[in-house]
This record gives structure tokens, C-alpha cells and sequence, in this order.
């Protein structure tokens, strides 16, 4: 793979960045995440080289593997499921390139299954991390209906075409799953299970 000159230019910032940052001991919460923000463009744009370059190859075993290449989608029974390999980005690091490379990476890998859902829609989302005890509703999700719009999956996010649910669960390999159902029978389920619960 020939790295273009724009992308070794960057890279080689990066590395300076690296050098600083490796040098020094009081660091403030700003240089650090300055920092984190140039690594995770330098890593999107590294990232879409390398896809580049797998679209331009001959030959299978001339692809370069990356995360992007592990993100997977099957329809079976009804449900479409998504693996995502990372872990949803959080809403304090909504302005990085992570959330756009998760958007464009659900978008290509659901594009065989567009305008499968004519109805409503539940996305229910299981986020696994490395960590104990943290917030789901740190969570930024929206990536997820975006790709989907962007795919032809649904025809759009707004309260007539979707809702959603999210859990947070523990795991010692951090990653995304996504499952999507027509909402047709869950609603009626949880419309009984409110009516129950009032009327107690």
C-alpha cells in the first residue's frame, strides 16, 4: 500500500503529537484530549486509505484487514443483526471521526437489506465494555439509525419510524450489537404490559 502524501503528512504530525505527549509528565485534561481527537482523525483517514485500497486490489489475499473489515450484518427470522467491533463513542466525544467511520460501516454493511421493514421499528442495542458500573445513557447511538437511513434500511428516525432501547453490559472484548425488528407485535406487548401495570 503507497501512503499518499497528504496521509504522511498527517501521519507524521501524529507522531509528533505522540513524541510530546510522550514527554510530558503534567499533561492537562485539554492537551490530552486535543491530542486523542487528532489520533482518532489520523486513524479514520489511515482507515479509509486502507479501504481505498482494498477496492482498488486484484486479488482477496492483497486486502488489508482492519476493524472495519470485521463489522458484520445477517437478516434471519425476521430480525436484522448488526456487530459492530467497538464500543459506541460517548456524547462528550460526539465531534471526532468515530461516529462518522461507525455511521458509514453500518451503512455499507446493511445496504444488501434495504427497504426490508415497511413498519415501525424497535432498534435494541447492546453495548459491551471493559468497564464496571458505567452509564449507557452516555452512550451515542444515533450513529446506528443514521447508517440504517443512510442504507435504505429504514426511510427515516422519526417517532413514526422507529424507537429504541439500549443496555449496557460488561465484556472483556468491547463491542456493539444491534438487533432490528418490525415493532408490529412488541408494541402490543408493551401497550398490554402499561395497561396491566396502570390498572394494578
Amino acid at each position: 500500500m503507497i501512503i499518499n502524501e497528504k496521509l504522511n503528512k498527517e501521519l507524521l504530525n501524529l507522531q509528533d503529537s505522540i513524541d510530546i505527549i510522550s514527554r510530558n509528565n503534567s499533561l492537562t485534561d485539554l492537551q490530552v484530549e486535543k491530542f486523542l481527537r487528532n489520533f482518532e482523525k489520523a486513524r479514520y483517514n489511515l482507515l479509509s486509505e486502507i479501504k481505498l485500497h482494498n477496492n482498488n486490489v486484484e486479488f482477496e489475499y492483497e486486502k488489508i484487514k482492519t476493524i472495519d473489515s470485521e463489522y458484520k450484518a445477517e437478516f434471519t427470522d425476521n430480525i436484522l443483526r448488526i456487530y459492530i467491533p467497538e464500543v459506541m463513542p460517548s456524547y462528550k466525544n460526539i465531534k471526532t471521526h468515530t461516529h462518522k467511520r461507525i455511521l458509514l460501516n453500518i451503512a455499507e454493511v446493511t445496504k444488501q437489506f434495504k427497504e426490508i421493514f415497511e413498519n415501525e421499528i424497535l432498534i435494541y442495542i447492546k453495548v459491551f465494555d471493559k468497564i464496571q458500573c458505567w452509564d449507557i445513557d452516555n452512550k451515542f447511538i444515533k450513529p446506528i439509525s443514521d447508517g440504517l437511513i443512510l442504507s435504505k434500511v429504514i426511510k427515516d428516525d422519526n417517532i413514526t419510524k422507529m424507537f429504541y432501547c439500549a443496555k449496557g453490559e460488561y465484556s472483556e472484548i468491547p463491542h456493539t450489537e444491534v438487533y432490528i425488528f418490525d415493532s408490529k407485535n412488541i408494541n402490543k406487548l408493551l401497550d398490554d404490559t402499561i395497561a396491566k401495570s396502570v390498572s394494578n
